[in-house]
């Protein structure tokens, strides 16, 4: 999570009168989730509702995986006493298929699919020669590269290389490519059921 991210959320919880330790939390799910056969993707905690966002490796998440990982951490949550102040909500679901980007590790596993990055500032300060991107703040492409710092995109013909820490936000964009709708392949076939 990025530095803003992760004080926006002690923030947050500075607000209830009580501080939450994402970190501890994330800690102690990690192994549970894990050997159960899903990766943490990533948390939040809004108002009184944790929401724990999941993936499992070489599947799609499922309504029954979201049941299983709420079984999961209830009690242990409850138990370890992770989230102070009383009542909270559990919410599991997978990050979905515009999943925000907010760690290194969401922008490795992003590399080569195309998505949709906002910056604190104009993105001319990273490309002054071009003026495409003077006055920028919001640009969709394909993401070419990422370092561990600085992440590379291209975006109609353009290039622009940029640090992580300047995105205020950024998310994968999807879209259903054009073709033959859903259903559709076996009309006009002889023989097909």
């Amino acid at each position: 999570m990025g530095r803003r991210a992760h004080f926006f959320l002690i923030e947050r919880a500075l607000e209830f009168g009580f501080f939450l330790d994402l970190k501890r939390l994330e800690d102690t799910i990690r192994p549970l989730l894990e050997q159960a056969g899903y990766r943490l993707y990533d948390l939040e905690f809004v108002g009184r509702t944790l929401r724990v966002y999941i993936e499992k490796p070489g599947d799609s998440v499922g309504i029954d995986d979201c049941v299983e990982t709420s079984r999961l951490l209830n009690p242990l949550l409850d138990v370890e006493d992770l989230i102070p102040g009383g009542r909270y909500e559990l919410e599991v679901s997978s990050p979905g298929l515009e999943r925000v980007l907010k760690r290194a590790e969401h922008f490795s596993s992003a590399v080569g699919s195309e998505v949709v990055l906002h910056t604190i500032e104009s993105m001319e300060k990273w490309s002054p020669q071009d003026a495409f991107f003077s006055q920028r703040r919001k640009l969709k492409g394909k993401l070419t590269g990422f370092d561990g710092v600085c992440l590379s995109m291209e975006s109609e013909g353009r290039q622009i290389s940029l640090p992580m820490s300047a995105l205020s936000k950024a998310h994968i964009s999807f879209e259903l490519e054009k073709g033959e709708k859903k259903g559709s392949q076996n009309k006009g076939k002889k023989g097909s059921a």
